[in-house]
């Protein structure tokens, strides 16, 4: 390629002035002394690059010095402690206010940016150039194919014909089509990102929440139960033992682990892990790469339900004074000390998690591997969200790709032109094959990353269709095509297309909280408001008797729900569980145990069914009995005096009674022979008898009811409690078998 030649023979390589005979952009007509650039006359070239410069101005300017004025304004705000505001809407209106601000300011830095970059790639041409102007001058003439690719323009620019400068063409589709691709590779990543973050806000924010609100309460617990008995005291050395060992999995004792062979060699990895983390902060809060720091301890303790057991046993037992079985939050507040009582509030309500105002050990217990285990499926559910998120994004990708690579042939390749009637008819009859299946998964990414109706560990009901029975389920995984539960009644797996679910009915029972049930049942439509009133007040004393607070709210709703055809009454009663229904074997037995106490409740006033009794009354036209007139009465009579005697009002069931004789029926029976004295001693006996008989009649229903309404134990993933004979331990004696612990060493 020759270089384009001056009028005194000189190589133009910068900007070069050009000769009339090689022919330029400017027409033929104009002829005179002003000598041009490639581009027009100087005049214009510095118009045209001053209009570039006030654009840029104006554009990013004005746009800056938007985004810049609520930075300015909200900037000069000062920013206050929590404590320092008189209430909480105070401080949060701030932290909105915070927000905005550090909004704006990351607009204005990226706007910025962006205008600082505009700027190199508008000047990179003339950089390039005046490089190349020492490094090597014959390189200055590609200076233009920066700024421009008009190939008509290089062709005259390098005086060579057009057909030689193809590459130019080429280099210009694959920028073309390489910054579209590039454009919706960003918007997409713009999208992919803002569901990533919308659903892990969505499905683990108040999970995450609650999770550090009980990881902190036990981080500050634990180091107040170390502060009081270090580690190594005869009281918790097992416990100690078994936090320490925690392995971060549940696996067998058995199994040695590589450490043990370190340490053997004298390799201690735990020091060497604490000087490294030593080293990288003096902070001495920082728990990174400090395995005996407290986050660190607890972190592999509620990993392991063993651990968790043993940690929760030396919390409490620390904790509680001796001569008291449970945990309150005074307990806590004494041993924090007296200006740390909010905080010790705050700890005592995230393990309280049912509200009941104290906590017992295996309580303790269970909250805490609780947590551990929820920890555990928060970590599960992101790993395997992720999982579906990153699937979602490749097949995404993979369609954009396609269609840019497609886009690409169409053009290079001047054959498929003429197939594209063929190829759209391809592209039709494929749908039709395929299109069941892209429908699949496309529900299944709605029905996932959108509608989001569960996580993994949440037990739901799922109701399929109109169908009036539920399944109760707890999800096990998720994918974007499918999800496997296991069923809470024969504990099978369950697997189910995403689209299927999509239009069920899925109530979570996890994300409900504490949940409340109905029963509804029908009574004869006589009943007296008199025996409704004391129908709610028994159940109000079941639920608010103190064996029972731990399992029901002490709220109650009783009323009528309907008349039906003015036959019967239709009662509904509702009343609510402490806690929500993950635990299938707890609910089954709070329900059965609320269950006896309303048949109890029933049987005590008595109920009458709907229909009424039937037998010998004149409603029934069907039903034919042959008594003589006294006989029926005499029954009718006997049926009244008995119904009257079960009665929850009855003379004889109220304190105080003292039963009447008739000592005329008996003398009847008995022989004339047999004094007065007799026949009174023999009343006195038979009634007696009839006490007896009736008191061990209702034990027995009570026995039973007990063992009816019995709850689950809490599970003791632990090793049982250590017996200590001989020791004095201020609990109950031959209880739960707790050990003596000082509320404070002396």
């Amino acid at each position: 390629m020759s270089f384009p030649q001056g009028k005194g023979g000189e190589t133009f390589v910068s900007a070069p002035l050009l000769d009339e005979n090689k022919g330029s952009i400017q027409t033929t007509l104009d002829q005179g002394a002003d000598y041009r650039t490639a581009t027009g006359t100087y005049r214009a070239y510095i118009m045209k690059n001053l209009y570039k410069v006030l654009k840029f101005f104006i554009i990013f300017g004005f746009v800056g010095i938007i985004l810049a004025i609520p930075v300015i304004v909200i900037g000069n705000d000062k920013v206050n402690k929590r404590a320092e505001f008189p209430t909480e809407e105070e401080f949060f209106a701030q932290r909105e206010r915070q927000t905005v601000y550090y909004i704006f300011m990351w607009l204005l830095a990226t706007w910025v940016c962006f205008a600082v970059f505009y700027v190199f790639a508008m000047a990179m041409p003339y950089i390039f150039r005046f490089v190349a102007r020492f490094v090597n001058p014959a390189h200055m003439r590609y200076w233009r194919i920066t700024v421009g690719l008009n190939v008509a323009l290089l062709a005259i620019v390098f005086d060579v014909p057009e057909e030689d400068l193809t590459w130019v063409e080429f280099i210009d589709v694959f920028l073309q089509q390489g910054t579209l691709w590039a454009a919706f590779y960003f918007v997409w990543k713009i999208v992919m990102l803002y569901v990533t973050i919308h659903f892990h806000s969505r499905s683990d924010g108040t999970k995450i929440i609650k999770s550090k609100e009980m990881h902190n309460a036990l981080m500050a617990l634990y180091e107040a139960s170390v502060y009081l008995y270090p580690i190594g005291t005869p009281e918790f050395t097992e416990e100690d033992e078994m936090i320490g060992n925690a392995t971060m999995a549940e696996h067998g004792e058995h199994r040695i682990r590589a450490t043990s062979y370190l340490r053997r060699l004298g390799v201690d990895h735990y020091g060497i892990t604490s000087f490294f983390g030593n080293f990288l902060s003096s902070d001495p809060k920082s728990h990174w790469l400090k395995p005996s720091s407290s986050y660190a301890t607890i972190e592999r303790a509620i990993a392991n339900p063993k651990s968790a057991a043993a940690l929760a046993r030396r919390i409490w037992m620390s904790m509680v004074p001796m001569g008291k079985d449970v945990l309150i939050s005074t307990d806590i507040a004494e041993v924090l000390g007296p200006f740390r009582k909010e905080e010790a509030g705050n700890y005592f309500k995230a393990l309280d998690e049912s509200e009941i105002g104290d906590i017992r050990l295996e309580e303790m217990e269970w909250t805490v591997a609780e947590a551990g285990r929820i920890r555990h499926n928060i970590y599960k559910n992101m790993h395997n969200m992720d999982h579906c998120l990153n699937t979602f994004d490749w097949v995404m990708l993979a369609a954009l790709a396609a269609v840019e690579i497609y886009l690409v042939m169409m053009y290079w390749i001047p054959t498929l032109k003429e197939m594209q009637d063929t190829i759209k008819f391809f592209s039709f009859g494929l749908s039709f094959a395929v299109g069941k299946t892209i429908h699949h998964f496309l529900s299944g990414c709605i029905f996932i990353l959108f509608d989001h109706p569960y996580d993994i560990g949440d037990r739901v009901e799922l109701w399929s269709g109109q169908s009036n029975q539920s399944v109760s389920l707890i999800v096990v995984r998720t994918s974007l095509l499918y999800t496997v539960f296991k069923r809470v009644d024969n504990w099978m797996e369950l697997q189910a297309g995403n689209e299927w679910l999509q239009q069920c009915r899925i109530e979570n029972v996890t994300r409900s909280g504490s949940n409340r049930q109905a029963v509804t049942f029908n009574i004869d439509v006589k009943t007296s408001f008199k025996d409704l009133q004391f129908l709610r007040s028994e159940l109000e004393t079941f639920l608010k008797h103190p064996d029972n607070k731990r399992d029901y709210l002490p709220n109650l709703a009783l009323a009528i729900s309907g008349l039906a055809e003015l036959n019967k009454l239709e009662m509904r009663c509702i009343f609510t569980h402490r806690s929500n229904w993950s635990n299938e074997p707890l609910r089954a037995a709070r329900s059965m145990k609320f269950m006896c106490a309303l048949v109890a409740a029933t049987r005590k006033i008595p109920l009458n069914r709907p229909d009424g009794q039937t037998l010998g009354f004149s409603s029934n036209p069907a039903n034919y009995v042959m008594l003589s007139a006294e006989e029926a009465a005499r029954q009718a009579e006997e049926n009244n005096v008995s119904k009257s005697q079960e009665r929850w009002d009855a003379p004889e069931k109220q304190e105080g009674y003292e039963p009447v004789i008739d000592l005329t029926k008996l003398r009847a029976r008995e022989s004339g022979s047999v004094s007065d004295e007799e026949v009174m001693r023999m009343a006195m006996e038979e009634m007696e008898k009839k006490k007896m008989m009736a008191a061990e009649k209702e034990a027995e229903e009570m026995n039973a009811r007990k063992t009816l309404a019995k709850l689950p134990p809490v599970p003791r993933v632990g090793p049982p409690p250590r017996q200590t004979g001989g020791m004095s331990t201020g609990f109950e004696a031959g209880g739960s078998g707790l050990r003596a612990v000082p509320h404070f060493r002396g």
